[in-house]
């Protein structure tokens, strides 16, 4: 008898133990999830407005390119020599001055490293050309517009190049800061499962609380894991798919074709003389011409066909179940969309089952290398003759 009750208190004791230590463990892991929730929802934010702050720098800058070619560009107005200098100058100084905000506060979110390096001698340049602009607007410029004008286009080539290599720079470690984010959340949601686990070993009351901090951790960072993938997946400018998702879709969709036993066909895009169009009208016009394009073509598009930004003026159609005279309707369907009557070449290539996806897409290159050489404004399909011309319309 007294060995049967000590051994129950033994028994009894070992269960209050093992439920103690349970209710330890449990606790780290919630504190565990805790701590990489918070610091995953703090990594998401940082990077969401570290992309925010990037792209109003990069528009910052366009509008000091536009302020630049108006007042001393190959194309400047011929208005700003009777009197309108003073407030082109003006502007030119407000672009700067916004400028250099953006790029100051850029340089909060990278105060040590090598971009934040480059951030800093951007923001040196631009303080070195709002001195000159500041200085063209004196009244004893006015003797000297057309020296100090040169020397501003001078000065202003080589700023511009290294505030355009600090924001290139920044992007580069915008997409490293996305992948470390990408990272922690996968160590966020182990943590998660670990600690929904040790809920249903603990009983009920624990098990809730457990379960309610793995369900703020994927839920408090669901909307911000989406807009990251988008960032990472979509083009910042014209808001389509990126290369990289270009590169990731095409080998889907000729598996798929294959699978399915149905064509697939793929268009290279080029807008004609783009730098033109630049050089013209300045960059904020063509990043709008792009944007405005792209969205354009979008919504012709359906559900299943890819559009995405290959780089530059260049993009690229992925149609499903679509052959070359269906891609030929297709594109000319696209060509009256583009804005300010602009015209673009196009190149398709069908795919014959056997090519990989770089020879796919080379070979719709080589038909819109065939198109621009051709005059442009027309459409080449790969290995056939004759070439489609689109209707002639003139750049203005």
């Amino acid at each position: 008898m007294p060995f049967s009750s000590a051994r129950g208190r033994w028994a009894r004791n070992g269960l209050i133990v093992t439920a103690i230590l349970l209710l330890l463990a449990g606790g780290l892991f919630a504190l565990g999830a805790a701590r990489e929730d918070a610091m995953l929802h703090q990594r998401y934010t940082s990077v969401l407005d570290l992309a925010a702050r990037s792209l109003d720098a990069q528009q910052a800058t366009a509008h000091v390119h536009q302020n630049l070619a108006r007042i001393a560009g190959r194309g400047a107005d011929k208005s700003l020599q009777s009197g309108q200098l003073g407030a082109a100058l003006q502007n030119l100084v407000d672009s700067l001055e916004a400028l250099s905000a953006e790029l100051a506060e850029l340089r909060k979110f990278e105060p040590e490293t090598a971009a934040g390096k480059e951030l800093a001698r951007a923001g040196e340049a631009t303080a070195r050309l709002l001195a000159l602009a500041r200085e063209m607007q004196r009244p004893a410029a006015a003797a000297e517009p057309v020296q100090l004008r040169s020397r501003l286009m001078d000065t202003a080539e080589g700023e511009l190049e290294t505030i355009n290599n600090a924001l290139g720079d920044l992007l580069v470690a915008r997409r490293a800061r996305i992948d470390d984010a990408a990272r922690l959340e996968q160590r966020a949601d182990h943590f998660a499962r670990i600690s929904v686990f040790a809920a249903g070993a603990l009983g009920l009351a624990l098990g809730l609380m457990l379960t309610l901090v793995a369900w703020r951790s994927m839920s408090t960072n669901a909307s911000l894991m989406t807009q990251l993938t988008q960032l990472a997946r979509e083009d910042s400018l014209t808001g389509v798919a990126n290369r990289r998702t270009l590169d990731e879709r095409l080998p889907q969709e000729m598996a798929r074709a294959i699978r399915h036993k149905y064509s697939l066909s793929v268009v290279m895009i080029d807008l004609d003389y783009f730098k033109r169009f630049n050089d013209r009208r300045g960059h904020a016009a063509g990043d709008a011409l792009l944007r405005d394009s792209a969205q354009a073509w979008l919504r012709q598009l359906r559900p299943t066909d890819l559009l995405a930004r290959y780089g530059g003026e260049e993009f690229t159609l992925v149609l499903p179940v679509c052959g070359e005279n269906q891609a030929e309707h297709m594109v000319e369907r696209l060509q009256p969309l583009v804005p300010e009557r602009q015209t673009f070449s196009a190149g398709i290539a069908t795919w014959n089952g056997l090519d990989s996806p770089q020879e796919l897409l080379a070979a719709a290159d080589r038909a819109l290398l065939q198109a621009k050489r051709g005059g442009r404004n027309r459409i080449v399909v790969s290995g056939r003759e004759p070439q489609i011309s689109l209707p002639l319309r003139l750049a203005s």
